[in-house]
């Protein structure tokens, strides 16, 4: 468990045993949500969600290797 103040201006700063655990760099964004706690979460660049999600686009009928491009272009226009 790890202890942070708020500042006056309501920011916080994450411990840096978490930052490096996490590889968080500065200017990264991160998601912050209200379930009833607090959860701090990092958030997914595209290239990671792109990395993760590669396996969907490029299902047929999309077989160029970047389906999800080609989805777009066909429903919305080059």
């Amino acid at each position: 468990m790890f202890q942070t103040k708020i500042t006056s201006q309501g920011t916080i700063s994450l411990p840096a045993v978490l930052r490096a655990k996490y590889n968080l760099q500065p200017g990264e964004i991160v998601t912050v949500e209200d379930t009833g706690q607090i959860t701090i979460y990092k958030t997914p660049s595209f290239a990671e969600l792109r990395a993760k999600n590669v396996a969907y686009s490029t299902d047929k009928p999309y077989t160029n290797g970047d389906g999800f491009t080609k989805y777009v272009q066909e429903k919305y226009g080059s």
